[in-house]
């Protein structure tokens, strides 16, 4: 008999990582193509946006390949007592992060693939340490 599914509270995506060759061919491609927009950027990362879920890209490292997927983030709508249920599951846990506006439990899944259960306080809000400046103010076209 098969067991019942486990609820782990997964609400729908969060992110998306992809681990690339040419992060700004495709960043170009996902905001001038596919009009999302840029949450943020970094030296080796950029955050797209696209209403609450956000598409990350990563230059691959030194002797990395960039084949695209690094992780799936599934969005989780309770903290409490996820360890434990994800842990009673039998499912690899790599790693637990904590930040001022969420939470990650990384997991392993089959075929090697990593998956982060993420938990925000607001899930429509993404944080980002290397948000862009805010655009200037338009200009004054009067004349003096």
């Amino acid at each position: 008999m098969k067991s019942p599914p486990r609820d782990f509270g997964i609400t729908g995506f969060d992110h998306v990582d992809l681990r690339v060759a040419n992060r700004a061919k495709l960043s170009r491609f996902f905001t001038e193509q596919l009009g999302m927009d840029i949450l943020g950027e970094g030296t080796d990362h950029t955050y797209l946006l696209f209403g609450d879920q956000v598409l990350g890209l990563h230059d691959a490292k030194e002797g990395e390949k960039p084949d695209g997927l690094d992780h799936v983030a599934l969005r989780v709508n309770e903290w409490t007592g996820l360890r434990s249920r994800v842990a009673r599951a039998r499912v690899v846990i790599t790693g637990e992060k904590e930040r001022q506006d969420s939470r990650s439990l990384y997991l392993r899944g089959p075929d090697g693939i990593r998956i982060e259960l993420v938990w925000r306080p607001d899930p429509h809000a993404h944080g980002c340490r290397h948000r862009l400046p805010a655009p200037p103010p338009p200009a004054d076209d009067e004349d003096e």
